[in-house]
């Protein structure tokens, strides 16, 4: 049964990608939104495991993915990704209590804090460490997370986008309601924090090089290997809706969030796309960009989503559409197109792909 699983992952792998991705999540997030004990210490611990491995499950799958397609490849040493790891892990402890603290209990001991995060913190390392000195396949996938390419324009669009459109939008609607363009906001030091503690918590762990080493470093450049940008954006759309719903199911409660994802999120993801493809396939620019979105959530109470925010977000993605004529797929040595690399046999080496 393995074998034959393993040869289809071999021949389809996108699909392989996108169900392993999807069964991870589903695996770990159901089991803690419905099956632990809410009330229980072990029960809410057990809880926060399973819901950070789910939102590992993109990079994850593509990892899995790609060690099935291209195995027994050579490694970097042991100490070469202690090195790399043993920092990265450091941080992400540092970062993930200060996230914890944003939301947790006072009551809630920095010890109990330090516990829950050192674990968690192993895989952000873990992904970083592989970029450099994992398997070939794996470090050929993750490359632009550590070694980014594209101009620092890019960048900076990715970091300021979401921040610019909150900003404007939320000012055209406070003037056409007749009230101050901007409203004052109070603790201003305390919001900066939060801010910045989002922005890196997300990096690491929600949404930045956990989605977007598997969403765009995997499943985007194969696909627009196959097709255009556009359709490999509706493509990821379709599926990382699907991907979302554990995620999601407590917030469409709360009502409206079906219209976020439906109607929203298609031009939220060509922007994603607009930006890997502009970086030519860097990462690290999709993964600010996450983040960056991400940390608009603690300032919805001064700066809400807005109709004038929404119509801004859709205008920029439709001339992102128009004027980089995304219909049209891309050359076929574009930096963000995947490409079998074909090493030569007068080289002393047979013919190898890199996934």
């Amino acid at each position: 049964m393995k074998p034959r699983i393993e040869e289809w992952a071999r021949k389809h792998p996108i699909e392989a990608f996108f169900c392993l991705a999807i069964i991870i999540c589903f695996g770990t997030l159901f089991p803690a939104i419905y099956l632990l004990p809410r009330d229980t210490t072990l029960g809410q611990i057990l809880g926060y495991y399973l819901s950070k491995m789910g939102a590992y499950s993109p990079v994850i799958a593509g990892i899995l993915t790609v060690r099935t397609i291209q195995p027994d490849r050579k490694r970097g040493s042991f100490v070469g990704r202690l090195k790399i790891s043993l920092p990265v892990w450091i941080t992400a402890v540092a970062i993930n209590i200060a996230s914890l603290k944003l939301t947790a209990s006072p009551a809630v001991p920095l010890t109990g804090l330090i516990l829950l995060s050192l674990p968690v913190a192993l895989l952000p390392a873990w992904v970083i460490a592989s970029a450099v000195s994992g398997a070939d396949g794996v470090r050929h996938m993750l490359a632009t997370l550590v070694k980014p390419k594209g101009r620092v324009v890019y960048y900076v669009i990715a970091f300021l986008t979401f921040p610019a459109i909150s900003i404007i939008g939320s000012g055209i609607t406070n003037i056409m309601n007749g009230r101050a363009l901007l409203p004052q906001a109070s603790a201003g030091a305390d919001l900066a924090l939060t801010i910045v503690v989002t922005f890196c918590s997300v990096l690491l762990f929600a949404g930045g090089i956990n989605e977007e080493s598997g969403w765009r470093g995997f499943a985007q450049r194969r696909l627009q290997k196959k097709c255009s940008p556009l359709i490999a954006v509706l493509v990821l759309w379709f599926l990382m809706v699907i991907w979302h719903i554990p995620n999601d199911i407590l917030q469409y409660q709360q009502g409206g969030y079906w219209l976020v994802r439906i109607a929203l999120y298609p031009f939220i993801t060509i922007l994603f796309s607009w930006i890997y493809n502009r970086t030519n396939g860097s990462i690290l620019a999709v993964a600010v960009f996450h983040a960056s979105m991400n940390s608009m959530n603690p300032l919805m109470g001064i700066l809400p989503i807005t109709t004038a925010g929404n119509v801004l977000l859709v205008s920029f993605a439709m001339c992102v559409v128009v004027f980089d004529r995304m219909w049209l797929r891309l050359p076929g040595d574009h930096p963000a197109v995947h490409q079998d690399v074909v090493t030569s046999v007068f080289a002393g080496s047979s013919s190898q792909p890199v996934a």
